[in-house]
C-alpha cells in the first residue's frame, strides 16, 4: 500500500501466485481517503480477502509486509475501538468464510512486487486486473508516493 500524497488517494497491489509461485493474477486498486499507514494496510487486507472470495478461491495464503496488522489480525484482544479495529474485524468476518486461508508477514523484498504494483494503481482504471505478470511495474520510474 502507498499513499499518493499529490492527490490524497491510496494505491494497493495484489498478486496471486500458485503454490509453486507462478503468477496468475494481479490486481491494482487505488482509493480516495488519507488514513493512518496502519488503516490503510488494514484496507489492503479487506480487499485482497474480498478479491479471494470473490474468484471462490481456497487455500490462499496471503502475504503482507505490514507486521502490526498480521499481529492485530491474529489478535484475540478486541480492545481495538479505532478506526484500525474497525477494519481489523471487517476482516475478520470475511475470513470466517475462508478456514483454509493463512495471513502472515513478510518483509518489503519478499512483497516487490505488489508494493510496485501499488506504486501505479492510480494509473490504471481501478481495479485493474492483469492474467499475465505485469511488466511495468518493472520499469516504470517512482516519485509520486510514499510508503
Amino acid at each position: 500500500m502507498v499513499f499518493f500524497e499529490d492527490s490524497a488517494e491510496m494505491g494497493f497491489g495484489m498478486v496471486i501466485r500458485d503454490s509453486n509461485g507462478v503468477h496468475i493474477f494481479s490486481r491494482t486498486l487505488a482509493m480516495s481517503g488519507v488514513y493512518a499507514p496502519e488503516e490503510g494496510e488494514a484496507i489492503g487486507l479487506f480487499e485482497a480477502l474480498s478479491w479471494i472470495k470473490e474468484l471462490d478461491i481456497r487455500n490462499v495464503e496471503i502475504e503482507m509486509d505490514a507486521k502490526v496488522v498480521v499481529n492485530a489480525f491474529y489478535s484475540q484482544d478486541s480492545s481495538y475501538i479505532s478506526v484500525f479495529g474497525d477494519i481489523i474485524q471487517a476482516c475478520k468476518k470475511v475470513f470466517i468464510s475462508y478456514p483454509y486461508c493463512k495471513v502472515g508477514w513478510v518483509n518489503r523484498q519478499a512483497n516487490e512486487l505488489a508494493y510496485n504494483l501499488a506504486r501505479i494503481a492510480k494509473d490504471f482504471p481501478s481495479p485493474f486486473v492483469w492474467a499475465e505478470l505485469p511488466v511495468v511495474v518493472e520499469c516504470r520510474p517512482y516519485t509520486s508516493c510514499t510508503c
